[in-house]
């Protein structure tokens, strides 16, 4: 579609615009004599900014305007990786160097020139056959989307995204909980009973099958449960082994994997274990998203022998013949469309108006029912619109449902889901669109970490840069949110205050967002679902979701980024490829392998790098000298290597904003830091610095810590020697103005942490602490940094912690591994008032928790793990909003654990109890009944996004 092929050329034009007028700037053009040229290039990307400004406003639908919309994208690219190319040249030499490298400056004399007069052409080319006319906006709903409020930050996802699920969630327990009855009907003839879950993508299967997975009808009646996504594409031997993870844990794989060291584990090897295993256990497990007969047949082989149909395995598929094939024929439940009720239920809760308010107004009046109809109750394609309609005012619904009419027919399908979806994009800011169709990169399904592709936005170059009072990333954020709140992307992972740490496009969204960027050529995904074409020039992003060679015949040299998800490719040497010469990109963090030196010798080639980020585990011993030759780096992500130094090199990289590095354990001893340069106060872009060897690096370089003034969190560990530079570690630590998240610790567990007392003053701004290592007390200058949200305390052994008592803030406070010594923890009168998650972990001499009256009144949840906790839990009739309790691992003895069940009975807000794994003060006593949910949390060094 043209509005399609229009979004993508406004933001590349806009994009390349911004180059254009950089280059245009330095003078270095002038004695290449070239500087006329890019200003006349700059100029005329201006006058076509505003055209196409003008075509979005008359949402133009045409042949030749599609043409000359591609014409103007493939000259946007070509113009941004010219101007890249000539700043970098400038950046990378002095003027004598520059001066002198007649061949050089000649090849980029005639670039330049060339562009100017394809600008030309194109210019002259739209007179010609008015492929852009400046006609007047058709109405007032498309001169302009209503700009969304950003301020996301700390946006909580507690809100049902989908209504009138309740029937078919009933429907789906009793076939699950009820045994067959009929004679033995399967394809084949022993296993556990099969219910499949039928029903069009969009229709809400998956969301039905997870709440009834983790409804606690379901949970209390098996032993084990897995819950695991096929999607089309899948690697039979990963999906055993995440299997065997979620049924039996991570150290029964581990033990597995250690038996075969040395061997080829074959797929039957990990089939034969679980199905051993499973025979005599009672098991549900949720294959979500299987596409094809084949795919059933390869996994049903892990659980095909169990013995009785007391166990369940539920499949959501929109394959019904694949559901007749492994299903009896009452065990197959088809998914309904919305009735009329329950869509206009989820239609007025999602755009946030009531129907009496929409049928008072002149211009609504009839219009919900109208979208709705289009709409065909499918739940996905009444959100998208909602979203859209919600950020709209009401008189402009008309318009957008005259578009709709164009674009979808009567009776919902597939493809009518993917306009409702296309025309969602199409009505994206401008600013918006590139981020959606970057997610096309990532494979069907996936998880991704909104860190991970807020980064990966700012260094393709989709982050505007205009405010002066937030970060590039801070805006990226606001860019997810945006495209959440508009149901483009579904929140998939939430951290204890409920913030959104990851998300997932849905499938059919997905489908979109691979349509788009097939037809726009963005994307080529060997092994996915956009085939490359080898010879094509206008690859600009590549991404490798399965095994196999790079196409000899692929041509690489305008490839911006590089995605590696599967196993290397042979050749490894070919992952960092002087045929990248563009790239901007090089994304090995979801990759399958362990880069070795070799693999990086040749990385100082790619000049354009912005953004590096390899596997969490590598063989890499240091970073070549030619990684100071990248100018233009951003994000250098390199964790858990063999990396103890960072060389001089890395202070040229004056455009670094991140640099995560460590180094990775070695029989269980505990990871040290990176020693940092003399010279890393260069570095005044640096947002992220971790992890810091204090002990290793020079006084010199701790001191030029405190000109980071962007810093925004620090990560650094120290041994002996640590307590001699802690004066100078402090005061450059209350430079820094923009600090939200310090953590400090020890190699050592039994180290003690005193430099910490060196603070003469509080940090103000700091939302975020961590200190791990023996304590005194709790220093003056923590108790007195007001802003502190989260507090994760390590190995202190305090006394008590009642100096954090009154931090206005405080919404975390988490114990780990006898921070906190003392016996019995008592938390008193109008103790902590914002706190809502208290976690203790591996507390060997605490008895008992007590709370007293007023105190900690927002408390939610309680978490205690692994703790002696004999005495139990005490006053929890004065925390009025506690949600839930979650104990493991304590030995509770009986009178306490009666006592507080009581407590939790009587209180007024009805919390859920949860105990697992109770070990016995004395053997004779009943285990507490078990109930199994997600996790709070678990205890960590640092956080791992």
């Amino acid at each position: 579609m043209a509005e399609t092929a229009l979004g993508m050329a406004t933001t590349l034009v806009g994009s390349a615009l911004g180059v254009a007028s950089s280059a245009a700037r330095e003078e270095m053009g002038l004695l290449l004599g070239v500087q006329d040229d890019i200003w006349f290039i700059s100029n005329e990307l201006k006058m076509m900014q505003a055209f196409l400004r003008a075509a979005d406003r008359a949402r133009e639908n045409t042949g030749v305007l599609k043409a000359y919309l591609e014409l103007i994208r493939d000259l946007a690219y070509d113009i941004e990786d010219s101007l890249e190319e000539f700043m970098v040249f400038i950046k990378h030499k002095n003027l004598m160097q520059q001066l002198l490298s007649l061949r050089k400056r000649h090849r980029i004399a005639v670039q330049i020139r060339t562009l100017k007069q394809r600008v030309q052409e194109l210019s002259q080319m739209n007179q010609r056959y008015n492929a852009i006319k400046l006609t007047p906006s058709i109405s007032s709903n498309v001169i302009g989307d209503m700009e969304l409020s950003r301020n996301f930050t700390s946006l909580n996802v507690e809100e049902a995204q989908l209504v009138g699920l309740d029937e078919p969630k009933k429907k789906l327990i009793e076939l699950i909980i009820a045994k067959s009855k009929a004679p033995l009907e399967h394809v084949y003839s022993a296993g556990p009973r099969v219910v499949s879950f039928v029903g069009m993508g969009g229709l809400g299967k998956t969301t039905l099958a997870k709440k009834v997975f983790d409804s606690k009808d379901i949970s209390d009646l098996f032993s084990i449960r897995a819950w695991i996504t096929v999607s089309q594409s899948f690697d039979q031997k990963e999906l055993f082994k995440e299997m065997i993870k979620q049924f039996f844990g991570t150290e029964s794989l581990n033990k597995l994997l250690e038996e075969h060291k040395g061997q080829v584990l074959e797929v039957r090897h990990l089939a034969g274990y679980i199905s051993g295993r499973l025979k005599e256990t009672r098991y549900l497990i949720v294959l979500d998203d299987v596409w094809t007969i084949d795919a059933w047949n390869l996994i049903k082989v892990a659980f095909q022998d169990s013995d009785t149909d007391d166990s369940c395995v539920v499949v959501t598929t929109r394959n019904g013949i694949l559901a007749e094939h492994c299903s009896l024929p009452s065990h197959i439940h088809h998914l309904e469309f919305l009735g009329k009720e329950e869509a206009t239920t989820l239609f007025l809760k999602k755009v946030n108006k009531s129907l009496d308010d929409l049928e008072k107004h002149i211009n609504t009046k009839g219009i919900v029912e109208k979208i709705l109809k289009k709409c065909g109750g499918l739940p996905l394609a009444i959100l998208t619109i909602g979203g859209l309609l919600a950020n709209k005012d009401t008189g402009e619904w008309k318009g957008l449902y005259e578009q709709l009419s164009e674009d979808l027919v009567s009776n919902p399908s597939l493809d009518s889901l993917r306009q409702v979806v296309s025309l969602s994009y199409t009505h994206l800011p401008s600013y918006l669109k590139p981020c959606f169709l970057h997610l096309s990169i990532f494979p069907e399904d996936f998880e991704i970490e909104k860190k991970h592709i807020v980064n990966r936005w700012v260094a393709e170059g989709f982050i505007a840069d205009d405010t002066a009072t937030k970060t590039l990333e801070e805006v990226a954020e606001s860019y997810f949110y945006e495209l959440m709140s508009r149901s483009m992307i579904q929140p998939s992972k939430l951290d204890n205050l409920g913030n959104v740490k990851a998300c997932r496009l849905h499938d059919i969204v997905y489908d979109i967002a691979v349509s788009i960027s097939t037809q726009e050529n963005y994307a080529a995904i060997p092994g996915g679902r956009m085939p490359t074409i080898a010879t094509r020039r206008s690859i600009r992003h590549l991404s490798y979701f399965s095994t196999g060679k790079m196409d000899a015949g692929m041509d690489l040299s305008r490839v911006r980024s590089f995605t590696l998800f599967s196993e290397p490719l042979d050749p490894v040497a070919s992952l960092i490829s002087a045929q990248f010469k563009m790239l901007r990109v090089l994304d090995l963090k979801n990759s399958k392998f362990n880069p070795r030196q070799r693999d990086i010798k040749n990385i100082g080639l790619l000049l354009h790098l912005k953004y590096v980020h390899f596997p969490r585990s590598s063989y890499i011993n240091a970073l070549p000298r030619s990684v100071g030759n990248l100018r233009n780096l951003q994000t250098l992500d390199i964790r858990r290597s063999h990396i103890a130094t960072l060389h001089s090199e890395i202070t040229k990289l004056e455009s670094l904003r991140s640099l995560r590095c460590s180094r990775i354990s070695v029989m269980n001893r505990p990871r040290p830091g990176i020693k940092v340069p003399k010279g890393v106060g260069s570095l005044k872009q640096l947002q992220i610095l971790e992890k810091v060897d204090i002990t290793l690096t020079s006084r010199k370089a701790v001191k030029e810590l405190g000109e980071l003034t962007q810093l925004r969190k620090l990560v650094v560990r120290g041994a002996g020697a640590f307590d001699k530079k802690s004066k100078a570690f402090c005061e450059a630590v209350e430079k820094l103005s923009c600090l939200r998240s310090l953590s400090v610790g020890t190699v050592g567990t039994n180290d003690e942490l005193n430099m910490l007392v060196s603070f003469a003053s509080p940090l103000l701004s700091l939302e975020r602490l961590k200190l791990k290592g023996r304590l005194r007390e709790i220093s003056a200058w923590v108790a007195k940094s007001v802003n502190l949200v989260k507090i994760d305390l390590n190995y202190c052994k305090l006394k008590e912690v009642e100096a954090l008592a009154q931090l206005p803030n405080l919404m975390q406070l988490r114990l780990f591994y006898d921070a906190c010594g003392a016996e019995k923890l008592v938390l008193h009168e109008h103790a902590f008032p914002k706190l809502r998650i208290l976690q203790l972990y591996g507390s060997s001499s605490l008895m008992d928790v007590e709370f007293e009256e007023t105190t900690t009144p927002n408390l939610e949840k309680i978490r205690i793990e692994h703790c002696y906790l004999v005495a139990g839990i005490n006053g929890i009739k004065h925390l009025p909003k506690l949600k839930e309790i979650y104990i493991k691992g304590a030995r509770m003895a009986q009178p306490y654990v009666l006592e507080l069940e009581e407590e939790v009975n009587k209180h007024t807000n009805h919390p859920l109890l949860q105990t697992l794994g109770r070990r016995r003060a004395n053997p004779e006593e009943s285990e507490v009944k078990v109930e199994v949910t997600e996790s709070i949390s678990e205890p960590g060094e640092t956080s791992q996004s």
